[in-house]
């Protein structure tokens, strides 16, 4: 049973507490920027300098993963986040963007060697039959620490001064790092720990399998525009002069997440998984297309749980389709791998928001992004029927 499974529960609990301090840093840092840098642009930019990093650790966090003890990687990873918010108080001290991006380069570094560890240590405890439930609950749990850490960090910014925010993020961190110590992952034992191991193999099975393919693409889409929703969130609530509904958002976004996560299960566990992710982007359209009426608060509203419903169904979907079509010991490279791949989108959809708001407005960008999405929908939808591409949470299923 997935909540009877020790391991399990140790990251999810890890999962709680960090993710509401990661939360609460990055309210800090908005905060922190807006005093000091008006343009959307220039904020982005910075934003990208821990991306730009731990998309050239990636590789070798991939290979490192697939090697070593996961629960270690897992420790060590979590005392590096731990110094991150420390760096944020001569940053505070002397109004310094250096020291800022000192703090958000060590986070992102060892974001580059947690998560994916994470998520490929989730084969290695569950059986495959949990995976999509899993998956489910991971995304679920983030969600919670979000809505947790965005909640606690809206009252603490107004109510205290920021380092007191930083305190906060590094006790939350070193919660995770002693809750990682106790974490308990089987190794890997179908591969010859002594062969050496390619981070370029990840590269041609992801070519060569139509699935991973099509996974691959649509995940990149949709991070493409979650990479610059934090500045478009912003956007929007100083748009319609509410800082509130910032709190607003986040909220509705995150309950639909939740209420989708407990359905996800249910509605498409027997489903064609390829083919549900891709129906999905057709939804990210409608939400997106919906989130251009920025003027309307309540239409703004309606698409952001709109967006959330999705979201709650896509990404558990994605990762289960990953999850299953690769063998073990490949897993920590291609998620290491994918990982790379996100942080790019994030680096790149920090660029292109930061720009687009500047220059077309939230309305034009929205627009823009939502077509692209709708475009991408179909080409991926024609490309799965041609391939008869079909993976399903359930093996019995499939069969």
């Amino acid at each position: 049973m997935l909540w009877r499974n020790r391991t399990f529960l140790l990251l999810m609990t890890g999962e709680i507490v960090a993710g509401a301090g990661m939360w609460i840093s990055i309210i800090a840092n908005l905060a922190f920027m807006q005093s000091l840098i008006p343009s959307e642009t220039v904020k982005g930019l910075i934003l990208m300098s821990g991306l730009i990093a731990s998309i050239l650790l990636a590789p070798k966090a991939g290979v490192v993963i697939d090697m070593y003890d996961k629960g270690k990687v897992m420790l060590f990873a979590s005392m590096a986040r731990t110094l991150s918010p420390v760096f944020m108080f001569p940053a505070l001290a002397y109004d310094s963007i250096l020291w800022m991006i000192v703090s958000l380069i060590v986070m992102q570094v060892s974001a580059a060697f947690y998560f994916p560890t994470v998520q490929a240590s989730l084969p290695a405890i569950l059986s495959k039959d949990e995976l999509l439930k899993a998956n489910s609950a991971y995304l679920n749990i983030s969600t919670l620490s979000r809505i947790g850490g965005t909640a606690l960090g809206g009252v603490l910014v107004v109510s205290m001064e920021l380092p007191m925010l930083y305190i906060c993020s590094i006790i939350a961190y070193a919660i995770l790092a002693v809750v990682t110590l106790f974490l308990r992952i089987p190794p890997v034992t179908s591969r010859n720990m002594k062969e050496k191991v390619e981070f370029r193999e990840v590269l041609m099975i992801a070519r060569k399998d139509p699935a991973l393919f099509v996974g691959l693409i649509n995940n990149g889409l949709i991070t493409l525009f979650l990479g610059g929703l934090n500045l478009m969130i912003l956007n929007l609530s100083e748009m319609q002069n509410e800082p509130q509904l910032m709190g607003w958002i986040y909220a509705v976004e995150g309950t639909s997440i939740l209420i989708g996560g407990l359905l996800a299960k249910r509605w498409i566990g027997g489903k064609n998984l390829v083919a549900a992710s891709t129906l999905m982007l057709f939804f990210f359209a409608l939400s997106q297309f919906g989130m251009s009426m920025a003027d309307n608060k309540a239409m703004v509203l309606s698409s952001f749980s709109v967006f959330g419903l999705v979201v709650a169904f896509f990404f558990p979907v994605i990762a289960t389709i990953f999850q299953k079509r690769l063998p073990a010991h490949q897993q920590g490279r291609f998620f290491s791998f994918k990982s790379m791949l996100d942080r790019g989108c994030f680096l790149l959809a920090l660029g292109i928001t930061g720009v687009g708001l500047d220059l077309l407005g939230i309305t034009g960008y929205l627009l823009f992004i939502g077509s692209l999405t709708l475009l991408s929908g179909l080409l991926t939808l024609l490309y799965s029927k041609k391939h008869k591409l079909d993976v399903r949470a359930s093996d019995e299923a499939a069969a």
